[in-house]
């Protein structure tokens, strides 16, 4: 079953965001993912904590796949550096 790993975040410094993406998605790829979604937040529908403007959804065959990606060597550097490009809220969720 597939799972999602969702990301709210926004950009500090657009230069370096600009600088991950292609890595991103090489690494995001080469461990069997693909981006769903990645763009504005349009508005928010319920809840007490307003969502950061930019909104992405990553989808993975598997569990095991997203979570081996987030802790995967070729992740690890472009973590850190996001880190330094956005803040961030991360999660995954598990279709199965």
């Amino acid at each position: 079953m597939p799972a999602y790993v969702h990301v709210n975040l926004r950009i500090k410094d657009s230069a370096k965001q600009a600088a991950l993406g292609p890595r991103f998605q090489a690494a995001l790829q080469a461990a069997g993912g693909r981006i769903l979604h990645f763009g504005p937040v349009v508005q928010m529908l319920e809840g007490d904590v307003s969502p950061l403007p930019m909104a992405g959804i990553f989808e993975f065959p598997t569990l095991a796949d997203a979570l081996a990606f987030y802790e995967s060597s070729e992740y690890a550097p472009i973590k850190v550096e996001r880190h330094e490009a956005q803040e961030a809220r991360m999660f995954i969720v598990d279709a199965g």
